[in-house]
């Protein structure tokens, strides 16, 4: 889906020779009344001599005053909807003669809604299986596992868990790397196979040196693609213990009379889940399907301004999992831009079904937003909404809920498959 370049426009504004010289003489009035020239007291100095001394404010102060007052008087004329800043450029200002420039901008695109109402989209089955139940029980028993000493006289084998002391080993090193303490099971498909290959048959106290060589798609990005060196000594020697699946253990996971219990309340929170996950392949469909049925051209700044958010969300998520190291950011902007024309596109059409359909935010529902948002980041709700005030997101916190009310509308009026 391209973005189109309809959406940018080039004025050729022309102010009057008149105009552009009151305006500077009103400028050289106001300089002369403090310009300090020698042999002339503040106020008393010649016009001429301060047009001459400070010719390069007075045009400053000119462009400042009349590019955006007569790009905005052209703008109104056209009835342009203008998106982000616009560019100034060729700009002609001589003495005795009209101040002239050009500015390429861009404008909301116009369009008429289509009859979205014959839309299909995919439904989701949200049924939970006895299977997707027991598989979640098998996790929590996984949870709830205890590690148990075994005869630490005998040597290591597949199946049992190593308490290991790990500590990486970097040539040149002037200090010690950090030791970390961690349990390692021998022959497990996750552990890598270096560890298992050098830890079999190993005994209590034993110490190894471990080179691994990490494959390039490994799952952390800091360690992908490298060989590093270990340390390693082993500590002791283990065995899970998986709890049984009984009244009991129901009992210590929390307010639960019996194991059918829980089982009801997982399946009850499977399905809750699966309804989630439906409705947001849903509306994500039907954003795509709106973008789609609609021809028309959206602003590149708006499709920038979107790529920039969905890169700022991943920084913060690799950020948080410690990871971003070896990303191609280039490359991950790039993937993002298809997306980000369908999210503008598709949310320019919904502010258009909330105006025809007279979709508003009730106030009781920003309110509820805002609370939601201040116990997420842990602050009062009055200094959020003070914060949020003052920097104008409360319009945007509300355009966002339209939208996603218009979304909801939405859904209600298409078919399903």
């Amino acid at each position: 889906m391209a973005v189109a370049e309809s959406c940018r426009r080039t004025l050729e504004i022309e102010v009057p020779q008149e105009v552009v010289k009151k305006r500077a003489d009103e400028i050289t009035a106001q300089l002369r009344r403090h310009a300090r020239l020698p042999g002339f007291r503040p106020g008393k100095a010649p016009l001429s001599l301060v047009r001459q001394r400070y010719r390069e404010d007075i045009r400053a102060e000119l462009l400042r005053d009349l590019v955006p007052e007569y790009l905005s008087q052209k703008t109104r004329e056209q009835n342009w909807d203008l998106v982000g800043d616009p560019s100034v450029s060729d700009i002609e200002l001589t003495d005795d003669s009209p101040l002239k420039f050009k500015a390429t901008l861009e404008v909301m695109p116009e369009f008429a809604l289509k009859d979205y109402s014959e839309i299909e989209l995919d439904s989701e089955d949200t049924s939970v299986s006895d299977q997707e139940v027991e598989d979640t029980l098998r996790r929590l028993q996984e949870q709830e596992a205890s590690y148990d000493n075994v005869d630490e006289s005998r040597p290591l084998q597949d199946g049992d868990f190593a308490s290991i002391a790990l500590q990486e080993i970097s040539p040149g090193q002037a200090t010690p790397a950090k030791t970390h303490e961690l349990l390692c099971e021998i022959g497990a498909e996750r552990t890598v196979k270096e560890f298992t290959e050098s830890l079999r048959g190993a005994s209590l106290g034993d110490e190894r040196q471990v080179s691994v060589s990490y494959p390039p798609d490994y799952s952390d990005s800091r360690l992908a693609g490298k060989t590093l060196n270990y340390h390693v000594k082993v500590l002791g020697i283990k065995k899970k213990q998986l709890p049984e699946l009984n009244d009991d253990f129901a009992k210590e996971l929390g307010q639960f009379e019996s194991i059918d219990v829980v089982r009801q309340h997982v399946r009850e929170d499977l399905g809750k889940a699966k309804e989630r996950e439906a409705e947001q392949k849903a509306k994500a469909q039907l954003r795509e399907k709106l973008s789609e049925l609609h021809d028309f051209p959206v602003p590149e700044a708006l499709v920038e301004h979107q790529i920039e958010r969905r890169m700022e969300t991943f920084r913060r998520e690799l950020a948080a999992r410690g990871m971003g190291t070896n990303v191609d950011w280039g490359r991950l902007r790039s993937a993002q831009r298809q997306d980000a024309v369908v999210d503008v596109k598709s949310g320019l059409i919904l502010r258009k079904i909330a105006d025809e359909n007279s979709i508003e935010v009730e106030q009781e529902e920003l309110d509820k937003e805002i609370r939601s948002m201040a116990a997420v980041v842990q602050q009062p709700v009055e200094a959020l909404q003070a914060r949020l005030t003052s920097e104008g997101g409360l319009d945007r916190i509300k355009t966002r809920l339209r939208i996603d009310k218009a979304l909801v509308f939405a859904l209600q009026q298409v078919a399903w498959k």
